[in-house]
């Protein structure tokens, strides 16, 4: 028998793979209506987090998203990840280049009533861009 905390690794783990779907589907059975996000400075409602994640996929289809750590306690899952992509699409004002870029993410995910309620997000989207504008 699984524990909550088990259901709330399991939950993380195929939200990824949904991600590595292409986020192909609705967002309904992964995130609270109310859900709200935090990554870095900025702060978004589930709207607009689907409205980014997808985004993201026409820029990088086929964006693989491993995980490297899943580690859950109370409400609470980290994910420590490293996201392979091929830019193909344009994205933050680059036209596509054709790289393939690796960068690696830490997201703490507070799981409520099954779903993903609210999130922290440190991505290095740093290293992203500067590997997408190398001469």
């Amino acid at each position: 028998m699984l524990t909550q905390l088990d259901r709330n690794k399991e939950l993380i783990r195929r939200w990824i793979d949904f991600s590595n779907t292409g986020f192909a589907g609705s967002f309904d059975t992964f995130i609270a209506a109310d859900y709200i996000g935090h990554l870095g400075a900025a702060t978004m409602d589930r709207h607009e987090l689907e409205r980014l994640e997808r985004q993201f996929c026409v820029a990088f289809p086929g964006a693989y998203h491993a995980i490297d750590d899943l580690v859950a306690e109370h409400d609470r899952v980290v994910l420590r990840t490293t996201a392979r992509v091929t830019h193909q699409g344009h994205f933050e004002g680059i036209e596509p280049t054709g790289r393939s870029v690796e960068f690696t993410g830490l997201v703490v995910y507070r799981i409520q009533d099954g779903k993903i309620a609210e999130s922290w997000g440190e991505i290095d989207f740093l290293r992203l861009i500067r590997e997408l504008r190398k001469p």
